[in-house]
């Protein structure tokens, strides 16, 4: 799998990242003159524009390793857009890309710590811990961040899933915003992200929200797609580098995925 690198800091991109989505739209013209235009979700673009300064010699032979490997523009790699929400439906636990443990109860139309009524309610009735958990295609060896808003009448504890990575936090009466973050020692091709219950557990849960970085961002709302791109491309067939001293170096590129459906 070819995937864009990290920052030695953990990050995708540096600030300003200008992101950009263009869609189709048909057009129809009858023969009396009026005009009737459709969007047509076939075909959309998104691009990203990132701007690297003060990058290290590594940080630039892992770019220029990927622009090697990938040939330019030629071969397709996975691209995880800094700006968004790696998971998708966060607020649609009952959508099958989550895969809920057997007899785990989910129910919709909580309110939510931001006013609205998007949360679920997620009950374990068993004797054993359960869990709800989406899977990504994306390398488990990068730095990732996994943060969810969680509540409960009673003092419990829900245990955030990243991967291979386990860990218990503990909860109560008010919304908070648990997080999970680190780099798992992982060769796989995919991970997965969510939660997990004890026997008897009842926890309100909202917004889960998975990033490829080292700290939660502000919470995304995604729908039937999140933040992966598995087929984006250099829009370019030349890296421009610029270097201004030892370890020290600078460079813009532009990123496109093209979506046929």
């Amino acid at each position: 799998m070819f995937y864009f690198p990290q920052l030695s800091s953990g990050a995708t991109g540096q600030f300003p990242i200008t992101r950009q989505r263009s869609a189709r739209t048909v057009v129809n013209q009858s023969w009396q003159g009026y005009q009737v235009k459709l969007a047509d979700p076939g075909a959309a673009i998104t691009d990203w524009h990132l701007s690297f300064a003060e990058m290290s010699d590594q940080e630039l032979a892992a770019l220029e390793a990927l622009f090697q490997a990938v040939e330019g523009r030629l071969t397709p790699f996975t691209f995880l857009d800094p700006a968004d929400n790696l998971l998708a439906w966060s607020e649609q636990q009952s959508q099958a890309v989550w895969q809920a443990g057997p007899l785990l109860t989910l129910t919709g139309g909580v309110t939510d710590p931001m006013g609205g009524t998007a949360a679920y309610q997620v009950s374990n009735p068993t004797a054993a811990t359960l869990t709800l958990q989406q899977s990504i295609n994306a390398p488990a060896s990068l730095d990732y961040c996994l943060s969810v808003y969680a509540r409960s009448d009673q003092s419990t504890q829900v245990w955030l899933v990243r991967g291979s990575a386990t860990e218990a936090q503990a909860i109560g009466p008010v919304w908070t915003r648990l997080t999970s973050a680190g780099q798992l020692q992982d060769t796989a091709d995919s991970i997965s992200f969510g939660i997990a219950l004890d026997p008897g557990a009842t926890v309100d849960i909202f917004g889960i929200q998975a990033e490829a970085q080292t700290a939660a961002s502000l919470y995304k709302q995604t729908a039937e797609t999140g933040g992966v791109y598995p087929n984006a491309r250099f829009r370019d067939d030349a890296l421009t580098i610029t270097t201004v001293g030892p370890s020290r170096h600078s460079c813009e590129l532009d990123i496109v995925n093209v979506e046929y459906l």
